[in-house]
């Protein structure tokens, strides 16, 4: 494949969220408590949140270990933090909440694999391939090294820390959640502590803030293209979920916002 065709597939990726984002801020995705039986085939919740998530670890770490690219440690910062980040989503997340009994539409498990598919291509095939290319310096679309001073670079450094502190704010978020089910039992429940206070899915803001702490540090149009996706994915589930909150619990604090403190 060449950098342009290459190039053009993220444009084109990149527009197609753009396309859907007022798409899904009015379609309520049919999952969780938003669950809808309507849209076909179920699947048991947790089969199918594996199995929709584990294209994203499978192929990147494929084509990053098979690929031509044998960059210094920046590159393999990346790889880490994306496995790290995916082991959680795709073993470790599940095993631990407790969802028996709960079920998925097959139809939202086949596109959530698509698009996990087509995103872990994007990124693993830069990563693996386009971004060892011999060129004009670390980070340029389809040239270029992530050679050892990339580390010390500004846009190393803030993705780093960024990706870091929204990956905390997630994992802090979702073990709010799974400890107020195992305390009060299946169901759910007004979160009450830490940023929860403030807005009613910080889970969400937490995986956008690392996605655009990846975009940063590796400083690419494919780690672009995931921070847009994520946004596009999770501000609307926020909304939603929001929404629910609101519906559901008649003593919902009034100030909390969706996902963005005194925002949105």
């Amino acid at each position: 494949m060449t950098p342009l065709s290459y190039q053009l597939i993220v444009i084109i990726w990149i527009l197609l969220a753009i396309v859907l984002f007022p798409v899904l801020i009015k379609v309520k995705a049919p999952y969780g408590r938003h669950s809808d039986r309507s849209w076909g085939p179920m699947i048991d919740n947790r089969t199918g949140w594996m199995l929709m998530e584990l294209p994203s670890l499978a192929l990147f770490t494929v084509l990053f270990l098979t690929g031509v690219n044998r960059g210094a440690g920046p590159i393999w910062v990346f790889f880490v933090f994306w496995v790290i980040h995916y082991l959680n989503r795709v073993l470790i997340y599940p095993l631990r909440t407790r969802t028996k009994g709960k079920q998925m539409p097959v139809l939202i498990m086949l596109l959530a694999m698509v698009f996990n598919l087509v995103n872990a291509f994007i990124n693993g095939y830069w990563l693996g391939y386009m971004a060892g290319s011999r060129g004009q310096g670390a980070g340029s679309m389809g040239q270029g090294v992530y050679d050892t001073s990339w580390i010390s670079d500004p846009r190393f450094i803030i993705g780093v820390a960024m990706f870091i502190t929204g990956f905390i704010i997630n994992q802090l978020a979702d073990n709010h959640l799974i400890r107020l089910r195992r305390k009060k039992g299946k169901g759910y429940f007004i979160p009450t502590h830490w940023l929860y206070r403030k807005v009613s899915c910080p889970n969400f803001g937490g995986e956008i803030v690392e996605w655009t702490g990846f975009a940063i540090m590796t400083w690419s149009l494919p780690g672009l293209s995931f921070a847009i996706w994520t946004a596009v994915n999770l501000i609307p589930r926020a909304i939603h979920h929001h929404i629910w909150y609101r519906e559901t619990f008649s003593d919902y604090p009034e100030n909390r916002k969706a996902i963005i403190p005194g925002v949105l």
